[in-house]
């Protein structure tokens, strides 16, 4: 069996996607996918690496969470390829599959190919690719209703309305585009703003296999970059948990926001909001994290 030459332009495309912070010599295998959604709409993602590879994203995760931040969740087939035949298949990427459709209900046939096209692994339904991680139907009321509508996660500037107040609204929306574990759980929001004035938001995407979690700041980063977005200038965070006093974004997202900045030279203003009164902070992201870890000598 052989890629139809569409889907192979479709993942060569996506692997132009693939984000990393990490020297060359240090990064993991580098895939691409393309996530299809029964909406009819495609999602495509690239790798993201980091330096300290308890960070990095699989292809298709990145592809997964693309698609939820457009609350677009029936996903019904994944196409990855593979850029070293020899480690074709990720254990991970099996697991966010399977958390995925025990959300959804709606099992996703997955398939790898090789830069040629050649496949060299496909199942039907993800999960049965590790039967001895099967997760029991948690389905979400978001997920499984007809008519939730497929939007973009995306905004453009308002004028007379400030910064600061656009991302705060923005992150706000966010926590509506969360892919929880239940019904019920904590929402997470966030937003970017890029230069020209484009503004991307989303919220967190949550796993059962807790590895597999992503938080909301990194998801929108990874979402807003993989849609073309650059020169980011300010990253808005919100939280239904922190409700009088604003939140603040964890270490791991510090450091994954800093190996980000610098690969990708901005510098974000970041807002961190409280989800029920005006309180705010503002901070570089050097007063984070004024001593980020590092792999390079």
């Amino acid at each position: 069996m052989r890629m139809n030459p569409s889907d192979i332009t479709s993942l060569t495309r996506a692997l132009e996607l693939s984000i990393s912070t990490a020297p060359p010599q240090k990064q993991h295998a580098v895939t691409a996918s393309v996530a299809y959604s029964r909406s009819g709409a495609s999602y495509p993602a690239g790798t993201v690496s980091s330096q300290t590879h308890i960070l990095d994203l699989p292809s298709e995760l990145a592809a997964l969470v693309r698609a939820t931040h457009h609350g677009d969740y029936p996903i019904t087939e994944v196409h990855t390829m593979a850029v070293d035949p020899a480690t074709p298949v990720s254990p991970l990427a099996l697991k966010a599959l399977a958390d995925h459709t025990a959300r959804t209900g709606t099992a996703i046939r997955y398939a790898v190919f090789d830069m040629d096209g050649n496949i060299l692994f496909s199942v039907d339904d993800a999960r049965n690719a590790l039967p001895f991680y099967r997760m029991p139907e948690h389905l979400l009321s978001a997920a499984t209703d007809p008519t939730r509508i497929v939007a973009l996660p995306q905004a453009r500037e308002v004028a007379g309305e400030s910064i600061e107040s656009q991302l705060r609204r923005l992150s706000l929306a966010g926590t509506t585009l969360n892919f929880p574990t239940r019904d019920g759980a904590s929402g997470y929001g966030a937003a970017v703003r890029t230069k020209d004035g484009t503004f991307y938001y989303g919220g967190q995407y949550s796993s059962f296999d807790k590895r597999l979690g992503i938080h909301a700041e990194v998801a929108v980063l990874v979402n807003a970059l993989m849609s073309g977005a650059s020169d980011i200038t300010h990253l808005g965070i919100i939280s239904s948990k922190a409700t009088d006093t604003p939140c603040n974004p964890c270490g791991c997202c510090r450091q994954f926001i800093s190996e980000l900045a610098r690969a990708r030279t901005f510098e974000p203003q970041i807002w961190c909001f409280a989800s029920a009164t005006e309180q705010a902070n503002s901070y570089a992201i050097d007063e984070l994290l004024p001593s980020v870890w590092t792999n390079r000598r």
